[in-house]
């Protein structure tokens, strides 16, 4: 790995002590002051990753004023590194007290006042320790951020016998796989993550995960799960000074190298999902799609951005921080003429979502939208459900079979004033549940819609919706084959 003249930084503090014990009490304790994913963010009004920077810091601390005194010391301490009192820390504390919080490595006393020596910030059901922002070194462990909020959510999420965890950092993918895997094997080559993984399963009571240090599948070399999910340091970087974030292989080569290996530790019937970054051409899933030639797996391949070298550069270099003495504007260039001695003119990201399966293999590919996701295992399983349906027959036929719109479909009507009256300007069918796609609709296209009620096929209705559209029923009835294909594929209906 060549760090392109990055100084080596001083090594953050140790991690916390899964071996004291007792991990799994201080849980309870902080729950029991509110300490939870929702408390946090309603107490913050949040409901965006928790940033510590400095105008962040600001407003959030200004939000506390309207928290309980318990919770609002814990969200200085845990979340926000603010030093707080020690007898107030010792009240928000009670049932589990500063001592033992010590004894763990999570806090230092410094005079009459408390800091915490890691991050703590709730993630749904769990709580997850991290380094504090600003914390120096190459080993530095990331927290619970997007791109691992995103693999989260585009997991498919059924009850298995074994999970892996590629890259684990802080462990939260390995703890949200613990729910439904019986065994989850982690791998990190990291292994101050691995120590901050083992002590956030002790501190969420998950037993039933296995930490191995190594790189990549190495540690894995042989074993086929169930559930693969890989979120690796994909950053198309120039430095190899911050583990999580950079491989120290050119371009998009780690990428591609972990989506061509990932389906070798695949179970027949086993689902995969990878966090991937990528050199973007003209077609801007072209390159990604040829990763996955032989791979013996059907995937969905989402893309969710795209990137010039300038805004890649700037984005990363202040997701990561900076140090003292450290040349901004020299850094931002030397990523800039990386990109530029590569040949890059754009950067792709996204995810490929795998699912192991002998015969004629597919890939798909979609934009994802740009809200929030949410949990979408049961409609990603869909969406590969549907390929085997669209497949096995021609878009004509599917005119001849029911089927209803899904239960999180809305349809959204926008009007604006025009001479006094309401006008409408634009109609749209979106998904409230998983991924959230959206379709924008002309007038056939909400007939259309209207009409998927599953009560009758598609078929039986274009006579009169023909009629109602002043259009020959044959032109419809094409134009129906190919939008309610659209429909189908991603996952807007299903069949009734």
């Amino acid at each position: 790995m060549t760090d392109h003249g990055r100084a080596a930084a001083s090594a953050p503090p140790a991690p916390p002590s899964a071996r004291c014990g007792g991990a799994a009490a201080v849980k309870t304790g902080l729950e029991a002051a509110g300490f939870t994913s929702a408390g946090v963010r309603s107490a913050l009004q949040a409901d965006h990753e928790l940033l510590s920077q400095a105008l962040e810091l600001a407003v959030h601390e200004r939000r506390l004023a309207g928290a309980s005194p318990r919770l609002a010391t814990l969200i200085r301490l845990f979340v926000l590194d603010l030093p707080v009192d020690t007898a107030a820390a010792e009240e928000a504390l009670a049932g589990i007290g500063v001592d033992r919080l010590a004894q763990l490595g999570l806090v230092a006393e410094e005079g009459a006042t408390l800091r915490a020596c890691v991050r703590v910030v709730p993630h749904d059901r769990l709580l997850i320790a991290s380094d504090r922002f600003g914390a120096a070194g190459a080993e530095y462990v990331a927290g619970v951020h997007r791109p691992s909020a995103t693999l989260g959510n585009l997991t498919v999420r059924r009850r298995v016998g074994s999970a892996l965890d590629v890259g684990t950092g802080s462990g939260i993918q390995a703890l949200l796989a613990a729910e439904h895997c019986a065994r989850v094997v982690a791998t990190d080559l990291n292994e101050r993550a691995l120590a901050f993984a083992e002590f956030n399963a002790a501190l969420n009571g998950r037993a039933n995960v296995e930490f191995r240090a190594g790189s990549f599948f190495e540690p894995a070399h042989g074993e086929r799960f169930e559930l693969v999910v890989c979120n690796p340091p994909y950053v198309i970087s120039p430095e190899s000074s911050l583990v999580f974030r950079d491989s120290g292989l050119p371009g998009d080569t780690v990428s591609a190298e972990l989506v061509a290996a990932l389906p070798a530790h695949l179970a027949d019937d086993g689902f995969g999902t990878i966090m991937i970054s990528w050199i973007a051409g003209d077609d801007p899933t072209a390159r990604p799609r040829t990763w996955l030639d032989a791979s013996g797996c059907d995937a969905w391949l989402l893309h969710t951005a795209t990137e010039d070298p300038l805004g890649a550069a700037a984005a990363w270099a202040r997701a990561a921080g900076t140090e003292p003495g450290d040349n901004v504007a020299e850094r931002l260039d030397s990523w800039v003429d990386y990109y530029a001695s590569l040949g890059i003119a754009a950067i792709a990201y996204g995810a490929v979502v795998m699912h192991r399966r002998s015969g004629d293999n597919w890939v798909r590919t979609a934009e994802l939208p740009p809200n929030r996701l949410k949990p979408a295992s049961a409609h990603l399983q869909q969406l590969f459900a549907a390929q085997s349906l669209l497949r096995g027959e021609p878009a004509d036929a599917l005119l001849d079979r029911r089927f209803a719109l899904v239960e999180h479909a809305f349809l959204d009507r926008t009007q604006r004033v025009e001479g006094g009256r309401w006008a409408l300007t634009s109609t749209a069918v979106r998904l409230e549940a998983g991924i959230g796609f959206r379709v924008n609709l002309d007038a056939a296209g909400t007939a259309l819609v209207s009409a998927l009620d599953g009560a009758a096929p598609m078929r039986d209705v274009l006579p009169e919706l023909a009629a109602q559209l002043g259009l020959p029923e044959s032109e419809l009835a094409v134009l129906a084959a190919q939008f309610l294909e659209h429909l189908v594929e991603r996952g807007f209906a299903m069949p009734a």
